[in-house]
């Protein structure tokens, strides 16, 4: 039976009694993989309410790991006439409360990068980088971020998996193992909530690369063929550097990123929740192979919820990809914060050239001849060392004098000297990655509303009726804290809309009062 240690909020040493040792009424760890998600429900006695504030930790034996873990109570506490109830989040996510200003781990390894970031928060980091098997080196830039921000970040760019134990922090290629565990579709799917999104499947690719090269076959086919085809055009940016690209590397590396792509997408992706018989030895980034009818799906557990008390595992997820709502929706702010920053730059630019232009135009010589335009910084044009020339072949700018070489031009044949090129508006097909960054937000998108359409369904089957005589007086939403619903609408001979609170508010039940609309 699980028991429940109070600390105070800077304590490390869990050997002791801490501030008081509790028997819960409820405890249940909810762990998902890696930075998603790890915490606590509790409910006690109110008797230890006096124990029980924001900040404090929650130490308890939990399923997967050796030691204690140290859950930080959030500010989610609720007080009845005979309990209290509280969520607590593992102390891992206190790096949320840490901050990078400028730090640039350059060409750096796993360890090596996150030792980097951690040395250099505002504040001292808590963290102890313990240990990491990611050997490959990579290079961010963290402006302005949290260090959880900065290890989401690292996490999907060095392509590894966070693992906390306590403060200790290690990044792996891979956490859990391959037990043989096997689901069959049809036998063993009892008591399964079963989500899978075809529409990214490909079979076979008509891969388009750098300047519309395209393979010599042309197509690429999978492995996994089904009775109807999942042809799609790809394209694919070339990482290449401009000295680099030769046809022979190009067709290399586009074959190999093709290849990679068929791989990942050749299977639908798939998410299973099972609330009965399940192995409770299963651990979070263990391989189930499931038995589908078209093809056999190697999938890992992504979350599960265990009950501390009676030591089994009330709720199983697994699959080939995450849906987590509130991942996909942070994800969208990163890249909308990005582009604000985009734009505040432009900004500066539009600001730094103006200032340039007004200070420097009150200078110089404007000369004119039969066949061009010059603006000189000194007359005559020979003596000159910056120097604008129009003419028919084009404009340019030169730092040089008069011959050039010109840095800056637009030329008659429509060729623009892009390296200089800090704002402006252009066909984002002629903009280097720019397509893939909008192809890779437009499947955000999308990837959210397959979530939203999940949490509907859900509501559905969750809403039940109070009656008086044939009147309904009130609709119950069950386990309304589990959704950050924003607004629910009731179709019938009349409209109703309301709004609901965060779940914060619903534990553990939200009446839903309605409002009339229409009539």
């Amino acid at each position: 039976m699980a028991m429940i240690k109070i600390f105070d909020a800077t304590d490390r040493d869990f050997s002791s009694a801490g501030n008081i040792i509790i028997d819960p009424l409820y405890c249940h760890e909810i762990h998902k993989k890696s930075l998603n998600g790890w915490y606590i429900d509790v409910e006690i006695p109110i008797k230890f309410k006096q124990y029980i504030t924001k900040d404090k930790l929650c130490v308890v034996k939990t399923k997967s790991k050796l030691n204690p873990q140290a859950f930080r109570i959030s500010e989610d506490i609720k007080y009845s006439t005979n309990k209290i109830t509280f969520k607590a989040e593992h102390v891992m996510f206190d790096s949320k409360k840490y901050t990078l200003l400028d730090v640039r781990p350059t060409n750096l390894n796993g360890l090596n990068g996150l030792k980097y970031i951690n040395e250099r928060t505002d504040t001292n980091s808590p963290f102890n980088i313990i240990n990491s098997n990611v050997e490959n080196k990579n290079t961010s830039y963290f402006i302005r971020k949290t260090l959880f921000e900065a290890w989401t970040i690292f996490e999907e760019k060095w392509n590894g998996v966070f693992d906390a134990d306590n403060w200790n922090i290690s990044f792996k290629q891979k956490v859990g193992q391959d037990n043989g565990e096997t689901i069959a579709y049809g036998k063993n799917m009892q008591g399964f909530e079963i989500f899978e999104d075809w529409s990214n499947v490909c079979t076979k690719v008509l891969a388009v690369g750098h300047d519309g090269l395209l393979l010599p076959e042309p197509y690429l086919k999978s492995k996994i063929q089904y009775e109807v085809p999942y042809t799609r055009i790809v394209e694919f940016q070339t990482e290449l550097e401009k000295e680099e690209q030769t046809e022979e590397k190009l067709l290399e590396e586009l074959r190999t990123k093709a290849t990679a792509y068929l791989e990942q997408n050749s299977t639908p992706q798939v998410s299973y929740t099972v609330n009965s018989n399940i192995n409770n030895s299963l651990e979070i980034g263990d391989t189930i192979k499931v038995l589908h009818p078209f093809v056999n799906i190697f999938t890992e557990v992504l979350e599960y919820e265990y009950d501390l008390i009676s030591e089994k595992i009330v709720s199983l997820t697994f699959g080939n990809y995450s849906r987590d709502a509130k991942t996909k929706f942070n994800n969208i702010k990163n890249t909308l914060e990005k582009i604000r920053q985009e734009v505040s730059n432009q900004d500066i630019t539009i600001k730094g050239q103006t200032e340039l232009i007004n200070s420097l135009n009150k200078n110089g010589y404007v000369y004119i001849d039969e066949n061009e335009i010059l603006i000189l910084d000194k007359l005559p044009k020979e003596n000159s060392k910056n120097v604008w020339r129009f003419g028919l072949a084009g404009i340019g700018f030169s730092s040089n004098g008069y011959e050039g070489p010109f840095e800056t031009a637009i030329t008659m044949d429509g060729k623009i000297n892009a390296d200089f090129i800090t704002t402006g508006t252009m066909a984002t097909d002629r903009i280097e990655g720019l397509s893939n960054f909008i192809s890779e937000y437009e499947s955000q998108i999308a990837s959210i509303m397959f979530n939203l359409d999940s949490i509907q369904q859900k509501v559905d089957k969750t809403i039940t009726y109070k009656r008086e005589n044939s009147n309904i007086t009130e609709l119950l939403l069950e386990n309304a804290r589990e959704s950050d619903l924003l607004k629910l609408e009731i179709q019938g001979n009349k409209t109703y809309e309301a709004n609901l609170f965060p779940r914060t508010n619903l534990y553990p039940r939200a009446g839903l009062q309605v409002n009339q609309k229409g009539g």
